[in-house]
């Protein structure tokens, strides 16, 4: 399956042409944005119970 996207990346000379790879660093990228926010909001509620999202993550 890696043939063709490394035809793609010597046809067009540099691996970074490949639109697969910039969307898979976006979507990489955008995943820790959105799991570092979903940590600060946690950390942000504490003081109002919210430690109680991570007991019943960790109590399964």
């Amino acid at each position: 399956h890696l043939n063709w996207t490394a035809s793609f990346s010597v046809l067009y000379a540099n691996f970074y042409y490949n639109p697969f790879h910039c969307f898979s660093i976006v979507f990489l990228y955008g995943s820790v944005l959105l799991f570092a926010m979903h940590g600060g909001q946690t950390l942000a509620v504490s003081r109002l119970g919210g430690e109680r999202e991570t007991e019943e993550i960790v109590d399964r």
